[in-house]
């Protein structure tokens, strides 16, 4: 009896203390800002027992022994762990894991830490970028991205940019790269608010952009914007304010010197025509943001204006844009996020894309420079001095850009819808559905003031309607075999299409002026000429991945993709799209743990891209009711042809590209290093080939010849200093460029004249063994004894104009509550026709007295024959320039508000031998790489001034 009631004590302590041991704890989750956090996940550490903190931020879990160990976790915080103790009540405080966030990298229908990577990729943040005032998104490209290269081909506000990475490629195809805003294809980067932007990541080689197939040769750059976050709500209000002027002005005749050269008397004082044409342009952009969590619902809003004056009279650039970014997670499984960004576009007289046009001779940059300094702008009465005898095709151009009205309004909405359902722990489908709509009209009237003899006024009208549409299902499974090896396959069903409605319409000589609104009255013109065009095409793609981590050591990813395209006929329509990459941690196995070297990682990786940028229809040949026939051997008879020539057999330009790197991280992580090799070569070229007078002549597009590239990438980024009250943070990039034409279907020369107005001329040569890019035309060898200039009979290649080396070298430097960043960069490696300088340095053709100070100069010619494309004009174009500078100063932070100030120049100064305004721009259009840096009057782009503050509540 006694031995039962001892184990039945017994048994009694032991449960008490079992029990007494087993407790609940409960408590709240918080940001550092003391803000409630949501959603927390809250498991006792080796079991997977657990719960979520509610919309306050609470939690409670029972059965807690006091032995236990808490882990608290959320996405984007640092996961931190506590011991349970004796406590019953325990409060949390989670801190934002920025390096975290840093480190994940969007790959295309996915992410990747950086760690994981196999292929070649280049990550920029916002915080990259966010100290530089920005009114394009493609400015905060520039020198931050190895392998990236991006030129501002013109100064025009609006203006197109040029992006290129690692070279061209196609010779009569688009060489842009393909733009992925938020998971859609087909997005343009012009349009978007920098403010929205958390992160672009370039896809540089092809084993990482050979998932997007078909449209990944030239490199993917791949945009997400900003989601709100878990916290206390976010109002940021940023606004900046800018002074714009040319950075420089050509050295011309004064009005008394260029009378007397020309033999005449100075009218009054002459003119400076670069003082009237040139202003000083003002820029006021706002920006306001509010993002946060509500309940479920993660929201990021803004509201962005853009007022940019023109550096010349009479234009500028305006810019409205709003964005809507909402995500929610219904259930613990299924998450839904919606997208909406609509922007409004107003550009006034600017020629867009640098080309020049037909009326610049008049009213552009050229006629400035070339016409009469002696003549006034305006008579004694008041009226434009419209012309002049030393220059038959020139007038005033202060009067003709003062006539000037043309105004381009382009509407733009992106939408995407995803939902992402986790139908297991390791299986996970997602839905995104996006859409891009652009609506454009073009009103253009130039009008010339009565007394002009040359022109008439003439008109313009254009509206162009896009519709891009993409449907992708995605589905994700993960699997972790062991504690070593974790399997990732994702695989991608897509619809894409899209349909473009154009009309034009144009009217000339109309005989009064004055009509600003002349396209609703062409009635009263000479001569009127309309158009319309509508076309669709779609795409069909299945694609597969595989990603292999086998003990963070061995990295292995390989890609498929099949694309069939409504671009080309039926049997060549399908195309096959593989990449295979691999990495190898070396680190882990040979480093010690108190190494100079923290990691090293080897890479290689091996793809296939194409590039299917041909028209809809193009291997369709289309019908024309005018040609001419010659019957009975004189009277010409109208009737039905062929407008042109196809290849019915016409598909895809495939590159296939090797690249090779090395990434080293030393000092405890403080400083990168990353080292790219890569060899592309795009073969079945879509190259324009002149067919044989005696097979019909013309011009037909087909699949030939190849184009290669091969360089070299390397960037590296330190912490140079990170004490408490001063850190200095730097990264360089450097990037070089071979190119060569392989092969031209055994044509020995293609010569091309640049796609300008009144190019009469073949100035660009495209030669097997050659880059593309040459300079086609004389040698110059000098004046002779009578003082007239002489050239060498011979044509040929007389230099290339396109950049070998890029380099930038970006710094941040804090002190305190003050922030020094600048950002340096250089181009080298590439010559520029100055063709601008040739048109006014000797007398010939419309201009019979030339204008340019260089005259003067003795060993200058005085007569003989103005050769503009030969090597007298050829200069070398290298530069580096001081791209941004900027000093800021944060206030102490006032009951919440954080108020910061700040001061910066953009391009303050550049070092270059170029004669010209700008070394950087060109007249020939931005999507042209076979006739690059050709200045015939291009506009430069301006040296800014900018004062901003940006508060945060």
């Amino acid at each position: 009896m006694k031995k039962n009631k001892l184990l039945i004590t017994l048994i009694l302590l032991i449960t008490s203390v079992f029990i007494y041991g087993q407790q609940t704890i409960s408590g709240k989750v918080t940001t550092s800002d003391n803000e409630p956090l949501p959603g927390v996940n809250i498991i006792i550490k080796g079991t997977s027992v657990g719960v979520t903190s509610d919309f306050d931020g609470l939690y409670s879990i029972k059965n807690v022994a006091s032995t236990d160990i808490l882990v608290f976790s959320y996405i984007s915080y640092k996961t931190i762990e506590k011991k349970v103790g004796n406590l019953k009540i325990l409060n949390v405080v989670l801190e934002s894991d920025t390096q975290l966030l840093d480190d994940i990298v969007i790959i295309g229908y996915g992410t990747s830490k950086k760690s994981d990577l196999t292929g070649s990729v280049s990550s920029i943040s916002s915080k990259d970028f966010k100290r530089q005032p920005l009114t394009r998104v493609e400015d905060a490209l520039q020198s931050r991205a190895a392998g990236v290269s991006v030129i501002r081909n013109t100064g025009a506000p609006g203006g197109n940019i040029k992006i290129r990475i690692r070279g061209s490629n196609s010779i009569n195809g688009n060489n842009d790269p393909l733009v992925v805003i938020d998971g859609v294809v087909g997005g343009e980067l012009s349009s978007l608010n920098p403010n929205d932007i958390q992160s672009i990541d370039v896809l540089k080689d092809a084993s990482a952009s050979a998932i997007y197939g078909s449209r990944g040769a030239n490199g993917v750059v791949l945009v997400t914007t900003k989601k709100g976050k878990s916290g206390k709500p976010q109002v940021n209000v940023n606004y900046f304010t800018s002074i714009s002027k040319v950075p420089k002005k050509i050295n011309l005749l004064s009005p008394t010197e260029f009378a007397t050269l020309a033999g005449i008397t100075v009218q009054g004082e002459g003119a400076d025509y670069q003082d009237e044409y040139f202003k000083t342009a003002i820029t006021n952009n706002m920006q306001v943001s509010a993002s946060g969590k509500e309940g479920k619902l993660n929201y990021f809003l803004s509201g962005n204006l853009v007022d940019q004056e023109g550096i010349i009279i009479n234009t500028g650039f305006k810019r409205y844009a709003i964005r809507s970014n909402l995500n929610t997670d219904l259930t613990d499984k299924l998450s839904i996020g919606l997208n909406i960004y609509g922007s409004k576009e107003e550009a006034h007289n600017l020629v867009l894309g640098g080309a020049r046009s037909s009326s610049d001779l008049r009213g552009g940059i050229l006629g400035v420079l070339a016409f009469n300094p002696a003549l006034p702008v305006r008579d004694a009465d008041g009226n434009y001095n419209l012309q002049s005898s030393y220059g038959s095709i020139l007038v005033n151009p202060i009067a003709v850009m003062n006539e000037r009205d043309g105004n381009l309004v382009e509407d733009r909405l992106n939408a995407t819808l995803n939902m992402s359902y986790d139908i297991s722990d390791k299986l996970n489908f997602t839905v995104l559905a996006g859409a891009i709509t652009r609506n454009s009209n073009d009103e253009v009237y130039q009008g010339i003031p009565a007394g002009s003899s040359i022109i008439n006024p003439n008109a313009s009208y254009s509206s162009v309607s896009s519709n891009n549409y993409q449907l992708s299902n995605i589905l994700t499974w993960t699997k972790k075999f062991s504690e070593t090896t974790t399997l990732k396959l994702t695989g991608i069903y897509e619809l894409q299409s899209s349909d473009l409605k154009t009309n034009r319409f144009s009217a000339n000589g109309y005989v009064i002026s004055g009509l600003s609104e002349a396209f609703y009255l062409n009635e009263l013109a000479g001569s009127v000429t309309a158009g319309s065009n509508l076309s669709k095409s779609s795409l069909e793609s299945y694609v597969g991945r595989a990603e292999l981590n086998v003990n963070d050591n061995l990295l292995v990813t390989g890609t498929f993709r099949i694309d069939q395209s409504s671009r080309f006929r039926s049997g060549n329509r399908t195309g096959y799209f593989p990449s295979i990459s691999t990495a190898y941690n070396l680190g882990n196995l040979i480093l010690k743990e108190d190494s100079f070297f923290t990691g090293i990682k080897v890479r290689a990786g091996y793809g296939e891209t194409g590039n299917q940028n041909v028209p809809p229809y193009s291997t369709f040949s289309s019908a024309n009711p005018g040609n001419n026939y010659w019957f009975n051997g004189s009277a010409i008879n109208i009737g039905l042809g062929n407008a042109s020539l196809v290849d019915p057999n016409l598909t895809w330009e495939t590159t296939k590209q090797f690249n090779a790197g090395i990434d080293f991280n030393l000092v405890n992580g403080r400083v990168n290093l990353s080292v790219d090799w890569f060899k592309k070569n795009t073969i079945d070229l879509l190259l324009d080939k002149t067919v044989p007078q005696y097979l019909g002549g013309g011009i037909v597009r087909t699949n030939a010849g190849e184009v290669q590239n091969k360089g070299l990438d390397v960037s590296i980024s330190a912490s140079v200093v990170d004490s408490e009250n001063f850190k200095w943070d730097t990264a360089l990039t450097l990037s070089t460029v071979k190119n060569k034409v392989v092969d031209l279907d055994g044509a020995e020369q293609i010569l091309l004249r640049p796609l300008i107005f009144g190019a009469q001329a073949n100035f660009y040569s495209i030669k097997e063994g050659q880059p593309l890019g040459n300079f086609y035309g004389y040698t110059y060898t000098g004046p002779d004894a009578s003082g007239v200039a002489t050239y060498n009979p011979e044509l040929g290649i007389i230099g290339n104009g396109t950049p070998t080396f890029n380099w930038g070298f970006n710094s941040t430097l804090t002190y305190k509550s003050f922030d020094l960043n600048f950002l340096i960069r250089g181009v080298h490696g590439f010559d520029i026709l100055n063709a601008t300088r040739g048109a006014i340095s000797l007398a010939g053709g419309d201009v019979t007295v030339p204008t340019s100070a260089d005259i003067l100069n003795p060993d200058s010619p005085t007569s003989g024959t103005n050769q503009v494309i030969s090597t007298r004009y050829l200069e070398n174009g290298s530069f580096i320039r001081l791209s941004n500078l900027s000093l800021g100063y944060t206030l102490p932070n006032l009951n919440g508000l954080n108020f910061k100030v700040t001061l910066s120049a953009q391009n303050l100064f550049t070092i270059t031998s170029y004669k010209g305004y700008d070394p950087e721009v060109s007249s020939t259009n931005a999507g042209d790489d076979t006739a690059p840096s050709f200045d015939f009057g291009a506009l430069p782009n301006p040296r800014t001034f900018t004062l901003g503050i940006d508060i945060n509540l």
